[in-house]
């Protein structure tokens, strides 16, 4: 099979490369999936026989997932030689596998925002002396979650702040927060790729071994890296003639907030003989947004040199797809931007090929209040990292208590969650007590406790398959209890805590599309309780729009997505770009990322873009966004 064909001339050039480190700069809309997986499979193809691998790296799971089917439907042998993962997942694997390194267990457990707070306070709660410059936990976390981000030496920490007494005290708790980590079998989110990183650093050999497996790396939307992932990205590939594939484009940097940075490329072409190819066709945008995204962008001073600018491929239209609308308030701007889109609903748009963007969620509610005013449904999505439907709540941590036996605060949550789903008081300090009599055992002291209630049944027999390590006879069989008794509560045939199953039904989605990008419920029933429990805990639990709704996003959250049309409001200064960058001045790199802001948002567009300002805000005079300037848009204009 050709796996090149179809692929434009720059295209071509990028999926016809063999060995060496390249970069390939992917504006919008430029095919670079299609490309990076061209390359694959023609890498797959070509060395049928050979023993090496190929590793592709992203940053969310869904853009793994969809990336890993496309693959494998084109080539299923793919399957045994490409490991297509997120950077978090790839280190969680290297640390199941050798985490003994720092006293860590397979199943380590990956704690959430919450217990990594839990954990800060006892740490300061221990020795409060120690540790009396920290106001919060919260705070303190926000300090620990960016030495892990930043790779910060123990030794260097006091010097990160001025105060020697703060220095200090952050270093010892630094220091011992990672102690207790390893203590409990436990890791954070940002402490992954950090000790992945650590580990592979002081053991040459097993980097090295990786080094020889993954023959090919890839990694794609390369500018969203921050310095540990970077950094974990040099141990895999340290030589400066590393085979790596790097697609990323500095015009679509705007998590510099998360430790992603304009000057990462630079780095890059000092540690490796990069060759550089560009794809700049634009397949995606009318020509006329395409032609206003280059205006906006050629503004910005730290771009990569010698970069060509957007090329449309469709054609301009007879009729321009841009629209700028100016209103007097804030208020008026959602409702005529509501009204608007009821226009293009009625005359036959699917509510799911519209979007709404802006820089902040606020301006999204007040759009989402006025489409609902018009009998519109809209979404705007809630990021969640935990289930919250009581039924979700009771499988996972019923898992959890089954692997760590002794835990008392996940025997807690479990007795919260049992009461919640079914209506049955169960004191966790009392299971404490009677978990004496099986040596510490809160897992069979919870599991005798229902076997002794009367109506737990069924539950009881999903709790002994668990007991008996069938784990996936437990998930399977509790998902069909608590589809049933979602039923008979919606049908009000029992009476239960209906608020307690409010989410079920979409959680319960929610779980399925996490499998699926896992691989699929075949592949999953292969793993371990624990792993399956670290994948669940990096997976976000937020929920998939309806197709019968609008979508409201922040600029952030539609990164990688399209749409038939797209609304982008806030076109003013303080919303978009934000007053904190206003403030640094037109040519700090606030302001720059700020203007890749706009420029993702304007590129979202498949077929057209409305753009509109206020002129109050929050009851403030405000002027329209430089960036509708910058683009040539006289807004003097523009009535309001």
């Amino acid at each position: 099979m050709n796996y090149l064909s179809g692929l434009n001339a720059s295209q071509l050039q990028a999926a016809s490369w063999n060995e060496g480190p390249l970069l390939v700069l992917a504006g919008p809309g430029s095919g670079k999936t299609k490309t990076l997986i061209s390359r694959v499979a023609r890498l797959i193809d070509e060395s049928e026989g050979e023993a090496f691998r190929i590793l592709c790296l992203t940053f969310t799971r869904k853009a793994a997932a969809e990336m890993r089917e496309r693959l494998f439907d084109l080539v299923p042998e793919a399957k045994e030689r490409v490991n297509l993962s997120t950077f978090h997942s790839f280190a969680t694997d290297i640390l199941r596998q050798h985490g003994s390194h720092f006293g860590l267990t397979p199943d380590f457990t990956i704690l959430d925002k919450d217990e990594q707070v839990a954990l800060i306070k006892r740490i300061i709660a221990s020795d409060g002396e120690a540790y009396s410059a920290f106001l919060s936990a919260e705070k303190a976390l926000d300090a620990v979650e960016y030495l892990f981000k930043e790779l910060v030496p123990d030794e260097q920490v006091p010097r990160l702040v001025k105060n020697e007494k703060v220095g200090t005290q952050l270093a010892k708790l630094f220091k011992s927060y990672k102690e207790e980590l390893c203590r409990a079998n436990v890791l954070d989110y940002g402490a992954i790729i950090y000790f992945c990183e650590q580990m592979l650093g002081e053991r040459k050999r097993l980097a090295r071994q990786l080094c020889n497996v993954y023959k090919f790396i890839c990694v794609d939307e390369f500018q969203d890296t921050n310095r540990s992932q970077y950094a974990l990205l040099r141990v895999l590939s340290p030589s400066e003639d590393s085979n790596l594939f790097i697609v990323g484009d500095d015009d679509q940097i705007i998590y510099q907030w998360n430790g992603a940075s304009p000057k990462r490329i630079d780095t890059l072409r000092e540690h490796y003989e990069l060759t550089q190819i560009q794809l700049p066709e634009n397949y995606r945008c009318p020509a006329e947004v395409v032609e206003l995204a280059n205006i906006l962008i050629s503004h910005n001073t730290t771009r990569v040199g010698n970069k060509k600018p957007l090329r449309a491929i469709h054609k301009p239209k007879e009729s321009s797809p841009v629209c700028v609308e100016g209103f007097a308030t804030e208020h008026d701007e959602a409702s005529g931007v509501a009204a608007k889109i009821k226009d293009k609903i009625l005359s036959g748009v699917k509510p799911e090929e519209v979007v709404v963007l802006a820089r902040n969620s606020k301006l999204l509610h007040g759009v989402a209040s006025a489409l609902s005013t018009c009998g519109i449904e809209a979404f705007v999505p809630v990021r969640k990292t935990n289930f919250e439907s009581a039924p979700l709540r009771l499988i996972v941590e019923t898992l959890k208590l089954s692997i760590v036996r002794s835990e008392q605060e996940t025997l807690a949550r479990l007795a919260k969650a049992f009461s919640d789903c079914f209506s049955i008081e169960i004191a966790s300090n009392e299971l404490a007590v009677s978990a004496a009599e099986t040596s510490g055992d809160y897992f069979q002291a919870f599991a005798n406790f229902v076997s002794n209630e009367s109506g737990l049944r069924e539950f009881s027999e999903l709790v002994t398959y668990l007991q008996k390590g069938n784990g996936w006879r437990f998930i399977r069989g509790a998902f069909e209890l608590f589809d049933t008794l979602s039923e008979k509560i919606t049908n009000e045939q029992i009476n239960n805590d209906s608020e307690a199953f409010s989410e079920y039904a979409e959680e319960r989605k929610v779980w399925n599309n996490i499998i699926n990008e896992i691989g699929g419920s075949n592949e999953v029933e292969n793993m371990s309780l624990g792993q399956l429990l670290q994948e669940i805990a990096l997976a976000n639990k937020s929920s998939e729009p309806p197709s019968s709704a609008v979508r409201c996003f922040t600029i952030h959250a539609s990164k990688g997505m399209e749409f038939s049309h797209v609304f982008l409001v806030g076109m003013a200064e303080d919303q978009l770009p934000s007053f904190q960058a206003k403030k640094k001045g037109d040519g700090s790199h606030e302001m720059q990322e700020e203007r890749r802001n706009c420029f993702v948002a304007i590129t979202r567009t498949k077929e057209t873009l409305t753009m509109t300002f206020a002129g109050k805000y929050n009851g403030w005079s405000k002027k329209p966004s430089r960036f509708l300037y910058e683009m040539g848009i006289d807004t003097s204009l523009i009535p309001k």
